[in-house]
């Protein structure tokens, strides 16, 4: 059902304005849970640490975040959402939850109740960990020479 409800989430962000993907917006969730640095949102998001920057760049296009100098040496950034990504954030946990409502009106209440624990212990166990790395890429097959 996992795939499912990402797919679904997508498109529900994409209509938004400005559209983001899923990993921009568990990224906005997790600069307001307080979590500022790459590590912590790469882990946030979902996304390998080597895909973070790319990740940032692109809020940062989009003027949803703001970077600062987080060590004397200034190769570390801190991030914090900016005025515009607070106000994204507010408007994209606000259309998912109209678009969600109709759905989970429709569950009976213990069973919205059960979704709605299960959900949260999901969430626990998964917050903060990273995604599972992904396979190697095949290698061509071996080619006998004529």
């Amino acid at each position: 059902m996992a795939p499912l409800v990402s797919r679904w989430v997508e498109r529900v962000l994409g209509e938004h304005d400005p559209r983001l993907t899923l990993a921009q917006y568990l990224a906005l969730e997790s600069l307001a849970a307080g979590q500022g640095d790459a590590t912590e949102l790469a882990r946030g998001a979902g996304v390998s640490r080597s895909a973070v920057s790319q990740l940032v760049s692109s809020l940062d296009g989009l003027g949803l975040v703001e970077r600062s100098a987080a060590d004397p040496d200034r190769r570390r950034q801190a991030l914090k959402l900016s005025a515009e990504g607070r106000r994204a954030l507010r408007s994209c946990r606000a259309l998912l939850r109209r678009r969600l409502d109709p759905m989970l009106g429709a569950l009976p209440p213990h069973e919205a109740d059960e979704l709605g624990r299960a959900l949260g212990s999901l969430e626990e166990t998964l917050h903060g960990t990273a995604p599972p790395r992904r396979p190697p890429r095949p290698h061509p097959p071996h080619r006998k020479p004529r």
